[in-house]
């Protein structure tokens, strides 16, 4: 599923851990956004990321 994730927390360990578990790119634009392509089974968990204040999902 194609998506964008614009990242909330500045974390950086926070930000390569999450990288790290969802296979995402370590490219981000200016406005923090970040395209990538998350497995459907990998949704629920991306989700809780959300919920948690650490990403924001953007259907773009």
């Amino acid at each position: 599923m194609n998506v964008t994730i614009c990242w909330v927390t500045k974390d950086r360990e926070a930000i390569e851990k999450i990288r790290k578990k969802f296979g995402i790119s370590s490219y981000m634009s200016i406005n923090r956004e970040t395209p990538c392509d998350i497995k459907e089974e990998d949704m629920e968990l991306l989700r809780e990321t959300e919920k948690r204040g650490f990403i924001q999902i953007r259907n773009k």
